[in-house]
C-alpha cells in the first residue's frame, strides 16, 4: 500500500473508530447479524520500539470493527509482541526480510506461530528501505499465507487490509486477468470474480485505497450517505471474508471430531 494515500492523522482516526462504528445511522447503514459462533485468529507482531503495545492493539481493535460492521464471524487477537533488531534486516523483498525474520526467532517464537490460524507480522521503522517507494504494507500470497509486513507509521486500517488479501480480498479495481497472471496457478481456484472492494460516495471500504476510509469491507447490505457500498456481482468481499471464517471453523469442528 502507498503512504501518500493512506496516511490519515491519529484524531481523524480515533473519530472514525468512533463515528463509523455505530450500528446504525444515516451515514452509515450496517445490517443486523447475530454472530453466534467465530473463529479467532491470533495475531504476532515481531517489532522494535518505533512502535509499541498500545498502538498494536489498536491495530487489532480497528480490524475487529471492520469485521464486526461487516457481519463476518472473525476475531482478531494480539497474541504477542517479540523485540527484535530491525536494523539488521535489509532490503524490501519480501521473502529476504522473512528469511532474516526467522534467524532472529528464539525457539519459542517458532513453537507459537504453529497455532492454528495464526498470522505474524513483521514491524519495520518508517526509516527503513521498505518504504522508500511510499509502502506502508504488503502481503504476498504466493509466498505465504500468514505472513505480512508493516511499516511503524501505516494507518490503523493497513493491518486489516492486508490480512484482507490473505484471505483472498482484493481492490476495487484488480482485474481478474491480472490475478491469474500473478498469482500462482494453484491459487487460481480461489479467485473470486465478487472479491473487490467498493467506492460509495467520497468513501472507500478497507481494501481500497480511498483517502476516507469506512471500516467495512464491501458488501451491497451496507450504504454509506445511502449509496450502496458494494454489489452482488462484483463487489462483496464481506460475502468472500464470511467464507473464509465459515472455512475455518469447518476446520476447527473436523480437528474437534
Amino acid at each position: 500500500m502507498n503512504k501518500s494515500v493512506l496516511v490519515v492523522g491519529s484524531i481523524v482516526v480515533v473519530a472514525s473508530l468512533f463515528y463509523f462504528g455505530k450500528r446504525s445511522g444515516e451515514e452509515l447503514s450496517l445490517p443486523e447479524c447475530e454472530l453466534t459462533k467465530v473463529a479467532e485468529t491470533p495475531v504476532f507482531f515481531f517489532t522494535d520500539d518505533s512502535i509499541d503495545e498500545h498502538r498494536l492493539q489498536e491495530y487489532i481493535d480497528y480490524s475487529n470493527l471492520v469485521l464486526s460492521n461487516s457481519c463476518v464471524p472473525l476475531k482478531r487477537t494480539l497474541a504477542g509482541v517479540s523485540n527484535i533488531d530491525t536494523g539488521e534486516f535489509k532490503g524490501n523483498e519480501v521473502g529476504k526480510l522473512h528469511q532474516q525474520l526467522l534467524k532472529q526467532m528464539t525457539p519459542n517464537d517458532h513453537e507459537k506461530l504453529k497455532q492454528t490460524d495464526s498470522y505474524y507480522v513483521l514491524v519495520l521503522p518508517s526509516s527503513h528501505e521498505f518504504t522508500e517507494d511510499g509502502t506502508v504494507g504488503t502481503a504476498h500470497v504466493n509466498f505465504s499465507r500468514r505472513f505480512l509486513i508493516l511499516s511503524s507509521d501505516s494507518d490503523v486500517h493497513v493491518l486489516e487490509h492486508e490480512l484482507g488479501h490473505l484471505a483472498w480480498a482484493w481492490h476495487n479495481d484488480t482485474p481478474d486477468y491480472w490475478l491469474k497472471g500473478g498469482l500462482l496457478p494453484e491459487f487460481h481456484k480461489h479467485i473470486r470474480s465478487y472479491a473487490r472492494g467498493a467506492l460509495c460516495g467520497d468513501a472507500g471500504t478497507v481494501m481500497t485505497y480511498a483517502e476516507n476510509q469506512l471500516p467495512i469491507y464491501s458488501s451491497p447490505d451496507i450504504k454509506y450517505y445511502d449509496k450502496a457500498c458494494g454489489n452482488e456481482k462484483s463487489a462483496n468481499n464481506a460475502r468472500l471474508m464470511r467464507e473464509f471464517a465459515a472455512s475455518l471453523l469447518s476446520a476447527e469442528d473436523d480437528f474437534k471430531e
